[in-house]
């Protein structure tokens, strides 16, 4: 990407300026988003009114077809039953229910039979709490505080008129 070279501002009138042009150009960036989410919204209802009686059709033949493979379940060849435009037919599922009001017996439980590999940790540092350790501690632990003043600018949108 080519260098842009930026203008030099030559005094603070030049500077005050240049924070008008850039509140006066994000208002005018929040005009066009703001229209464009209103029409992206427009589209979406249209959609959604021409889209809805087609999903409820859908819904309805999906739980129609449904009804008429498990009542021919036993006459079935096999699980699948292929046709011309796809296939319907059972898949072996299965899943393990954890009730959250059991959590903490279930995971002794784990801990004491040794499937240890069962139970998720995730550790992290907390760099919010570790903040408030001075140099020295944060240092003793390996890690280290950057402190750094950082550019910043406020735009008072309120006196462009």
């Amino acid at each position: 990407m080519a260098k842009v070279k930026l203008p030099s501002l030559q005094n603070w009138d030049e500077v005050d300026d240049c924070l008008r042009e850039i509140c006066e150009v994000g208002i005018a960036i929040s005009t066009i988003t703001a229209d464009m989410n209103i029409a992206i919204n427009d589209a979406k209802e249209v959609a959604k009114g021409l889209s809805d009686p087609l999903e409820k059709r859908k819904e309805q033949l999906a739980a129609t077809v449904k009804s008429f493979v498990e009542a021919e379940r036993a006459n079935m060849e096999g699980k699948t039953k292929t046709l011309n435009f796809g296939k319907v037919g059972f898949r072996q599922s299965s899943s393990v229910s954890v009730p959250t009001s059991k959590l903490n017996s279930i995971l002794k439980n784990l801990r004491d039979f040794g499937m240890v590999d069962c139970i998720a940790v995730k550790e992290t540092v907390n760099k919010e709490v570790l903040e408030k350790y001075t140099d020295d501690e944060i240092a003793s632990v390996g890690a280290t505080r950057k402190v750094e003043d950082k550019y910043f600018m406020e735009i008072d949108v309120t006196k462009i008129k």
